[in-house]
């Protein structure tokens, strides 16, 4: 299914940063920015960082940040973007990240779970590649009916509720977990309406 999703963003990338506005703005890029905490000197890992809407920033405020998505069309978009600042990019899925155990000091991500094929997994790699103490942050929608973005979109998932996703991170092996409400996503069906899905935010730390 990861080709499905992969396929679509390959198509899209050149469009993304347009399309995006349509859905989410800056208001959700300052809340997992301001939410993750991050230091002068940390490293940042940004999963499904696609052309670069949370790395920008962080790339702002961290000493590093690492750039992951699935599709190297995205990547790409993102390199012509960012590249030349302390940013590396590299392709590859949030289940199999590849990076060390213990080698980033922050994990952020945004809109990247309901794409995944397995958001457990997902979630136990980014753990697994977070330092003891550090934050992990991300934003997705919540639970939703809206059917039709499993096939216009590539959506592997309606969303997730709440409290699975606080299940999910307290499975990971992170604490401190938060996960609340923030504010709502609205896109456009075929038939230009526009519908709005409440998103979340989730946070925690990994123990040290």
């Amino acid at each position: 299914m990861s080709r499905r999703v992969k396929d679509y963003f390959d198509q899209v990338s050149s469009q993304w940063d347009t399309l995006r506005k349509g859905l989410y703005g800056d208001e959700v890029r300052e809340a997992i920015i301001n939410a993750a905490k991050l230091g002068p000197h940390d490293t940042v890992l940004d999963v499904g960082a696609g052309t670069g809407f949370l790395t920008e920033a962080a790339a702002k405020v961290g000493g590093k940040v690492i750039a992951l998505d699935l599709s190297k069309s995205m990547t790409d978009e993102a390199i012509s973007k960012l590249g030349g600042k302390n940013v590396e990019f590299k392709v590859g899925s949030v289940e199999r990240i590849p990076l060390g155990d213990s080698s980033v000091d922050t994990v952020v991500g945004n809109m990247f779970l309901h794409h995944s094929p397995d958001p457990e997994k997902a979630i136990q790699e980014m753990s697994r590649v977070l330092t003891p103490g550090g934050r992990i942050v991300f934003a997705d929608m919540q639970e939703h009916q809206q059917k039709w973005l499993r096939t216009e979109k590539a959506d592997l998932w309606l969303g997730f509720k709440m409290e699975h996703v606080d299940q999910m991170l307290r499975k990971a092996g992170i604490a401190d977990v938060k996960v609340e409400a923030l504010g709502s996503c609205c896109t456009t069906t075929k038939e230009d309406q526009l519908i709005e899905i409440p998103m979340f935010l989730a946070s925690g730390t990994k123990p040290s």
